[in-house]
């Protein structure tokens, strides 16, 4: 009698469960902003379920910032191998012409598990953002991915942007040990670099990662 009455209990919230996902899908299909707006806004506070995966990354594809913006805060709870529209969604998002939807993205960048690596060289372009967030989060991200980023930061390293080259030698000097093998050419800016900032680095650099 006990496990029938589980059972049932079950079903049932399979039910609840399957009934609020249409209808966060059908809130999301609103020709009103609002509703979608509020609709995005809940999923950010959903946990982890494939279901929500095409609603979520509808909202991620929004022509309103704001719910592009709540549907890339709770991308980063998507499995990336969970539809192959997450990467490119993702991507898109870290070109997009809203400061705060590219926030967003990179704010969500540390939670992606596993990280999808063809997003890494859009990530580290992000390190010279026009917006200081942006940035701040786009250096977290790449720092977090360690040797898995190793390859976009040394192919930015030579960057004619100064800035660039800058902010790649910090993110390298964030790594620490495992960004060794950049050292002979970090010691070769620390000489010869026309730009004071990256020299300073880059001297920074070698000491934090050590030899």
């Amino acid at each position: 009698m006990n496990m029938k009455i589980l059972v049932l209990a079950s079903v049932s919230t399979l039910l609840v469960c399957a009934q609020a996902h249409l209808m966060l899908e059908q809130r999301m299909n609103s020709e009103d902003v609002t509703v979608r707006r509020e609709a995005a806004k809940e999923l950010r506070g959903k946990p982890r379920d494939s279901r929500l995966v095409p609603v979520i990354l509808k909202a991620c594809r929004d022509p309103d910032a704001d719910v592009r913006t709540y549907g890339f805060y709770a991308i980063g709870r998507v499995d990336a191998r969970a539809d192959e529209g997450v990467v490119g969604t993702l991507i898109a998002g870290m070109s997009d012409t809203s400061a705060q939807v590219r926030r967003a993205v990179t704010s969500s960048m540390g939670s992606l598990n596993p990280f999808p690596n063809t997003c890494t060289p859009h990530l580290v372009r992000l390190l010279v953002d026009p917006d200081d967030k942006v940035r701040k989060f786009a250096f977290s991200a790449v720092a977090d991915l360690g040797r898995d980023a190793m390859g976009s930061l040394i192919r930015n390293i030579d960057s004619k942007d100064e800035k660039m080259r800058v902010a790649v030698i910090n993110v390298l000097a964030q790594i620490g040990g495992p960004a060794k093998s950049a050292l002979p050419k970090l010691r070769q800016i620390a000489r010869e670099d026309p730009n004071e900032e990256a020299r300073s680095a880059a001297e920074r650099a070698v000491k934090f990662i050590g030899e």
